[in-house]
């Protein structure tokens, strides 16, 4: 181990180091705060086919009166009824076609089945090897590394994250740990440990960080509520969950993949312009950094904000279709909640591109063992 460990270059050992500290840390943190649910309902969701698919009025009916039926076959060849209700006739379910059932027991102990969604499955899987595939041939070895980090970062977030804060853990908790976790598996092996990519990983920490001070701080100045029916119907729950920071968390979740985009690019701009044994003097670097900090910054701002504002965009429509007054509309908790957000991840933004070239202007000047050895290439 000795051995190993002097054949790596100086950055090489400063970000293995990191990412022990980062592991040791929180892991044992993860373990203690790992989510145990507890599964109480009697439901399932089986697959079935559907045949004999008949609708009413589904118009002018309610989402929760049924408004057509069907026959279901699983896949053990039993034939089932099956309620349609108003989302099934929006989906245009069809015969034929193979659904996602939702299996519940009714007050007689008899189990009901109602439409959930259509089984999409299979057709998921194939786009999802063409996408493999694609990358593969494109990206090559750096993007498959990419989406084995993007899946097993999905898996993590689904059973901590999502699933500690299901069973009435703190949102900003859970997402803290879950970002810094998932921000440094994801980066170091994707990118290796180098010190570009902890220059990066530093100026993604620091403007997550900010983000999350300053869309707290604002959320709770706002008095910030329920910011859209699926935060509305966790009301109706058992659980005791702040709905603004859990708003704040899905911010910051969607937020830290722009951040590490903007770090990724601005280190990797301060260390093409760098090279080991000499480095320039950071007033030669510095302009061009920032100057090319500053373009990537600008379109991050308005990529963020029109993400946000798209996300709501069924409510600005609703809105306007009921001739809600602007100056009534932009109080509300939905558009609210989007302002906030909107503005702690352009506060995100303003901070990850002059915090990520300071890292990168300290670490490009760390000397290698091995001698000169490009840091970045084209």
């Amino acid at each position: 181990m000795r051995t190993l460990l002097t054949r790596l270059d100086h950055g090489t050992r400063l970000a293995t180091a990191v990412v022990v500290v980062i592991a040791v840390a929180l892991i044992p943190l993860t373990i203690a705060l790992w989510p145990n649910p507890s599964n109480t309902t009697e439901t399932s969701y089986p697959s079935a086919v559907l045949t004999e698919v008949s609708y009413t009025d589904c118009e002018n009916v309610s989402d929760e009166v049924p408004c057509g039926d069907a026959t279901g076959t699983l896949s053990t060849g039993q034939q089932i009824n099956v309620m349609l209700f108003r989302d099934a006739w929006l989906s245009h379910v069809d015969n034929g076609d193979r659904s996602i059932l939702y299996a519940s027991e009714s007050d007689d102990s008899e189990t009901v089945y109602t439409f959930h969604s259509h089984d999409r499955a299979l057709k998921l899987a194939i786009f999802t090897i063409i996408i493999i595939a694609l990358v593969l041939l494109v990206v090559g070895g750096k993007g498959i590394r990419a989406i084995a980090s993007l899946l097993a970062s999905g898996l993590f977030i689904w059973a901590f994250l999502i699933g500690g804060i299901a069973t009435g853990g703190s949102p900003l908790l859970y997402t803290a740990i879950s970002i810094v976790l998932v921000l440094t598996g994801v980066l170091f092996f994707t990118h290796g440990l180098s010190t570009k990519t902890l220059a990066a990983w530093g100026g993604t920490m620091c403007g997550a960080a900010t983000a999350m001070l300053a869309g707290t701080l604002v959320a709770t100045w706002l008095e910030l509520g329920p910011a859209d029916e699926s935060a509305s119907a966790l009301t109706y729950t058992s659980l005791d969950i702040d709905l603004s920071a859990l708003s704040l968390a899905a911010l910051l979740i969607a937020l830290v993949g722009i951040l590490n985009d903007i770090a990724a690019a601005q280190a990797a701009t301060v260390f093409s312009r760098t090279t080991p044994g000499t480095p320039q003097t950071w007033r030669a670097i510095l302009p061009t950094a920032l100057a090319v900090g500053r373009d990537h910054s600008a379109s991050a701002i308005y990529t963020i904000s029109f993400s946000v504002v798209g996300a709501g965009l069924a409510a600005f429509v609703l809105a306007h279709t009921y001739n809600q007054p602007l100056s009534a509309f932009l109080q509300t908790d939905t558009v609210a909640t989007t302002l906030t957000q909107m503005l702690a991840g352009i506060i995100g933004i303003i901070v990850t591109m002059p915090a990520t070239t300071a890292f990168a202007l300290i670490l490009s000047r760390i000397p290698t063992q091995s001698g000169p050895t490009p840091l970045h290439t084209h």
